[in-house]
């Protein structure tokens, strides 16, 4: 972005330097054009100095005027090419550059939007009953290609046979999971003897977290 404005920056300087240099010779030609017919003139009348003075014919006026006129619109002609080029050469050069800036930005945001995508791995999970309690636990893993996960909480979803549900959560036992390290976890649920079956989820702060489960299936549990 900033080698973009840079860039910008600098063509703008050349376009404001080319336009006054294209104005200065507009108006010089123009000077020169005005002085010429001013010495042509001269050089007539002095040539018809035993004449008559009579007044400049119409067609005399309207041949300079249309000259003046097509002068004039060369000119802006003239300027109007210069600064069309100018803007395409500003604007090649802006495309130019913030293609490139995506192309170095694009690699590495798709690399760490995989690495934020990469599901946690699901190596063991087991459940005991405590009188009424039921205590959740297992082993999770981060795998090797993805981001150091931080924050991350383990939430079970538990069900009963009539379709009634409760949840409870509690963080993972690490703090800050790395790439390829795994952490138990353990969530304990009062007052469970109704469940029938539970699911385990993962989450951070702000998202849910996606997993594989890498064991076999419990008789009693599916994870989501």
């Amino acid at each position: 972005m900033n080698l973009a404005l840079a860039i910008i920056a600098a063509l703008s300087l050349i376009m404001a330097a080319i336009m006054t240099l294209v104005a200065w010779v507009t108006v010089r030609d123009e000077r020169r054009r005005v002085a010429a017919r001013v010495a042509h003139l001269t050089a007539a009348i002095h040539e018809q100095d035993d004449l008559p003075l009579q007044p400049a014919s119409g067609d005399v006026d309207a041949g300079l005027s249309a000259r003046r006129t097509t002068s004039r619109r060369r000119s802006l002609a003239t300027a109007g090419v210069v600064a069309a080029l100018v803007l395409g050469t500003i604007t090649g050069f802006v495309l130019m550059a913030a293609g490139g800036a995506r192309a170095r930005t694009t690699p590495g945001a798709a690399h760490v939007q995989q690495k934020a995508d990469a599901p946690l791995e699901l190596v063991a999970l087991e459940h005991d009953r405590d009188e009424d309690r039921l205590i959740v636990r297992g082993i999770v893993r981060n795998p090797a290609s993805a981001a150091t996960l931080r924050g991350l909480t383990v939430v079970v979803l538990v069900f009963s046979k009539d379709g009634y549900t409760a949840s409870a959560r509690a963080p993972a036992a690490v703090a800050s999971l790395a790439a390829g390290a795994e952490t138990p976890f353990v969530v304990t649920l009062p007052d469970a003897d109704w469940v029938d079956r539970f699911r385990v989820s993962f989450r951070t702060d702000d998202r849910v977290v996606p997993h594989v489960d890498r064991r076999g299936r419990n008789t009693i549990a599916r994870t989501e």
